[in-house]
């Protein structure tokens, strides 16, 4: 049974040796541990229950590729061959996905061979596994003695379904590593088979080719040489028997699953603890390379550092560091084990792999995975360049992409995974620092250099002009106060005339005497001279706030209510005349604004107007309030809508220029002078908000006044 192992990110491949008792499944076991591990990285255990052992270890050192995602390794088990020990048997067989038999070579044990094959099948059968399905090789070992049976005698005795055999010697090692071979590629690809790999079988193809590369120079390469028995065993320490009701091979069982639970623990915690060393070596490292480029002030020399840090740590055979010049592409800066980057060199359509990368601003992992077929541009790069798997960390600083670092390690090695990764990101984010603050540190250093004969040109020039400047100031001021208070005084002046003028025009409605043809005609005259001069009357007010723009408003908290009344309530006859509706939506529980209620009013008031008269009779005006966040803080929008023909895409970057009117008129004739949209802008980002403006489909504009609150 297959195990997924997510914390580690790994699925786990149970292979275990089976045969008669000394038919030589522990030499076997012990030397594809010293073949495949010859620094002793991983430990060799001993699962003891009572007086019958059974040899386990992790082949964690095998690059045998990945399946979405997870890295493949190999767990492999012996089994005691002496009869009384059946109930381990079967506990150790319980979950294999595959099995090498090893027969004895010897005449007289050509009985055990076959007792041993019949109690294999009863006990994977009492397991659940299918015999007929489950992948199986078989050695027949002991061929150095002089007394042995014939290759053909063992075929027809052992091997009636023509599965996989080799001739073995497991005292020297002959054949042992072509079984082993054979069996973790025929197991693979069941397993591959069993979760589904693509049904096109590419991914078999390729699942048989990484495993024949990872295991190809431990069957080719020379015995290490030291002796089976000098290879440590480890012995967990285990509970001590307790007896109880439970019938002998139910103890014994559950004994071994007991052992065999706390020696995958300890070999786990042994992974745990190189990866735990491992942390610590490249904390050190990173810590010993930020200090490192702390003090450099040379651009370049802080690159150097980051490819010797990252050949170092990384261990890969290449790097690359791209930097982003005032073009904005990327080109190499330094490389190292490539004439060229192959990412940058690979274009995927009309950019290059690696400005894809950067572009994204994401870290990428690139190592094959053995389902679906290789279609990326940046995997295709990477293999044509030689290499099995790479990694590309945008460098980025304060926000900006300042270049990218590439690794690559080539075919043959465990390929690059997400530790890696991580590593690469770190360091690429502490070069990213470093850069820039050399450039930084250049810059000012050119600056300063620069800066000090212009000030002193620049000191002649400004004292000579100093006076003037002081002079013409002052005079600009006066004029500018001249001016607001004249215009100011103009639209004061004026309300008196135009209210008594609308109050005339109420009287002379009431009047009944006069014909009616006069009366109309002077009330028609009367009311087109009102509207007219208080157009004008807006406008000079509207002038007023441009010139007055630099005010700051005063914000307090305002009712909602009662800015939105005095919002629409003037405006409520000049939308009966147009016959627009006006809507208004805000949340029941909304109940103050923080503004200047009077100045937003205004602002308000200018945008409705200018809805409504560019909506067509029949139309709508709608005014919502919303509540909004924008980088963790409140604000409020209040959005105006319209039904009307709206702007085109190239008027609404000038709809808030001051004195701007557009192509299209407005309804009932051109009046005003355009400040409408322009005070409402201003005044919102005198706010700290911001004024925009939108086309709504199918027709109209939107115009949404945003605050922070």
């Amino acid at each position: 049974m297959v195990q997924f192992d997510n914390q580690y990110r790994q699925i786990k491949v149970k292979i275990v040796y089976y045969g008669p008792a000394l038919g030589g499944k522990t030499t076997c076991l012990k030397h594809v541990h010293r073949v495949t591990d010859p620094q002793r990285r991983t430990r060799l255990y001993s699962l003891n229950t009572a007086s019958d052992r059974t040899l386990f270890f992790d082949l964690l050192s095998l690059n045998l590729g990945r399946i979405r995602g997870y890295r493949l390794t190999i767990q492999l088990y012996t089994v005691p061959g002496q009869v009384q020990y059946n109930a381990t048997r079967r506990a150790v067989l319980a979950g294999a996905d595959g099995v090498i038999f090893v027969a004895d070579s010897q005449p007289d044990q050509l009985e055990a061979n076959r007792q041993s094959a019949a109690n294999l099948r009863e006990n994977l059968e009492a397991n659940g596994i299918d015999p007929q399905t489950l992948p199986l090789v078989l050695q027949y070992n002991k061929r150095d003695l002089a007394d042995q049976l014939s290759i053909a005698d063992l075929e027809t005795a052992l091997n009636p379904e023509a599965r996989p055999a080799f001739p073995t010697i497991a005292i020297s090692g002959d054949g042992v590593m072509d079984a082993f071979a054979a069996i973790t590629e025929s197991t693979l690809v069941s397993l591959a088979d069993r979760l589904g790999i693509d049904t096109t079988g590419h991914a078999i193809d390729r699942l048989r080719q990484q495993t024949r590369a990872a295991l190809e120079p431990f069957v080719s390469a020379p015995d290490p040489g030291a002796a089976i028995d000098d290879i440590e065993v480890t012995t967990p320490d285990r509970p001590s028997d307790e007896t109880g009701p439970l019938p002998a091979d139910v103890l014994v069982g559950e004994a071994v699953r007991a052992n065999l639970a706390m020696t995958d623990l300890g070999a786990r915690l042994e992974t745990v603890s190189r990866q735990l060393d491992r942390k610590v070596r490249v904390i050190r490292a990173i810590a010993d390379f930020g200090r490192a480029i702390t003090h450099q002030r040379d651009p370049a020399d802080v690159l150097r550092m980051l490819v010797r840090t990252a050949v170092a740590h990384l261990g890969v055979q290449g790097t690359a560091v791209l930097i982003v010049p005032g073009a904005g592409e990327l080109r190499e800066a330094v490389v190292h084990g490539v004439e060229r980057d192959p990412l940058l060199a690979t274009r995927a359509g009309e950019r290059a792999v690696a400005q894809e990368i950067a572009a994204a601003g994401e870290p990428v992992l690139i190592a094959a995975d053995l389902e679906g077929a290789t279609v990326s541009a940046a995997q295709l790069a990477v293999e044509d360049s030689g290499f099995s798997s790479a990694v590309a960390a945008p460098m980025v600083a304060n926000d900006r992409l300042l270049g990218l670092l590439t690794v690559y390690r080539v075919r043959g090695r465990s390929p690059l995974d997400d530790d890696d990764l991580e590593l690469a990101v770190i360091l690429a984010a502490t070069a990213a620092m470093g850069y820039a603050n050399a450039l930084a540190f250049r810059q000012l250093e050119e600056s300063r250099t620069g800066l000090e004969s212009t000030v002193v040109q620049r000191t002649d020039e400004l004292r000579t002009t100093l006076d003037e400047v002081r002079r013409l100031n002052r005079e600009l001021e006066g004029l500018d106060r001249v001016k607001s208070e004249l215009i100011s005084r103009i639209a004061s002046q004026l309300k008196t005339p135009v209210a008594s003028l609308v109050t005339a025009v109420g009287a002379l409605d009431r009047v009944r005497d006069a014909p009616p043809d006069t009366t109309s005609r002077f009330l028609d005259i009367i009311r087109g001279e009102a509207a007219t001069l208080a157009e004008l009357i807006d406008s000079v007010a509207q002038a007023a706030a441009v010139v007055g723009q630099g005010r700051a408003p005063e914000v307090r908290p305002a009712g909602l209510a009662e800015l939105l009344r005095a919002t629409v309530a003037p405006l409520r006859d000049l939308a009966r005349r147009f016959e627009v509706e006006i809507k208004v939506l805000s949340p029941s529980d909304l109940t103050t604004i923080s503004c200047d209620a009077e100045a937003l009013a205004t602002a308000l008031r200018a945008v409705v107007k200018n809805a409504i008269e560019h909506t067509p009779a029949g139309g709508e005006v709608r005014i919502e309030v919303r509540r909004a966040m924008r980088a963790g803080r409140p604000w409020i929008e209040l959005k105006v809508s319209d039904t009307g023909a709206g702007l085109a895409a190239d008027e609404l970057s000038r709809a808030t220029e001051p004195f701007w009117q557009g192509a299209a008129g407005k309804r009932g004739g051109h009046r005003g002078i355009g400040l409408g949209l322009a005070i409402a802008r201003q005044t919102v980002e005198r706010h700290g908000g911001r004024l925009t403006l939108a086309r709504r489909e199918p027709a109209g504009l939107q115009a949404s006044l945003a605050l922070p609150q």
